[in-house]
């Protein structure tokens, strides 16, 4: 060892030093603190896809779909699974539609925006509007029987479809920010605060919008061309 070493040595072992700490215990605390999400994290994970799974075996079985979307819903609209309908027809509950009114005029009552499909061959609707639940109807074709009803509405629980999953069938459905329900085959439509008004209605697609307006599309049409209309709307 050097001249220089030995001074060092020396000098270390004169200066005063303080103690070092134990850090063991904190280590320990930190790692268990980094730990923990991971321990939580994985069972969650595995929780939530087996979840995945379980809903989507039980969308694929038709007596189970209704009861599924009966707890979710779908914006405005409660869909809840029921054994019989009761005797209605097509041609009942038109009262639905209220106040006759011009676009403009629809728009500045209504509490959401209104839109209106951009698709030339459908034509000019015929613009109604119901005060008791704030909702617009867009009509295209005769009234008694109109070949296209769009309706648009806000708020939940507005809307119950009564379906039977023997003649109904259910599909989810996404557009974009929109998701819903295709409903195939006949079903009821209630409205709650029109109290035991009712109407049977067909072919439907219910989207809600990203800014939680519900559209109710209603025609004897395919699927994607419901999905062209609701897509169109602006």
């Amino acid at each position: 060892m050097s001249e220089l070493e030995l001074r060092l040595d020396r000098l270390g072992r004169e200066l005063d030093w303080p103690e070092t700490p134990d850090l063991r215990d904190g280590v320990r605390r930190r790692l268990a603190a980094e730990r923990r999400p991971r321990e939580w994290r994985r069972p969650l994970m595995i929780a939530l896809a087996a979840l995945v799974v379980v809903v989507g075996a039980l969308l694929a079985v038709p007596q189970s779909r209704s009861a599924i979307l009966d707890f979710f819903g779908v914006g405005s609209v409660t869909i809840r699974s029921v054994d019989e309908y009761p005797e209605l027809d097509l041609e009942r509950g038109r009262q639905f539609y209220g106040l006759r009114l011009s676009l403009a005029e629809a728009r500045r009552q209504a509490a959401f925006p209104i839109k209106v499909p951009q698709v030339d061959r459908l034509g000019e609707p015929q613009v109604y509007y119901l005060p008791d639940v704030q909702q617009v109807s867009l009509v295209y074709g005769d009234p008694e029987k109109p070949r296209l009803l769009i309706s648009q509405i806000i708020g939940t629980g507005a809307i119950e479809k009564l379906v039977n999953s023997d003649q109904t069938d259910l599909e989810l459905v996404r557009d974009g920010d929109a998701h819903g329900v295709w409903i195939e085959g006949p079903h009821v439509l209630h409205i709650p605060q029109l109290d035991e008004e009712l109407r049977l209605v067909g072919d439907t697609l219910v989207m809600e919008r990203a800014d939680n307006v519900t559209v109710r599309v209603e025609a004897d049409i395919p699927k994607d061309e419901a999905l062209e209309i609701f897509h169109s709307m602006r």
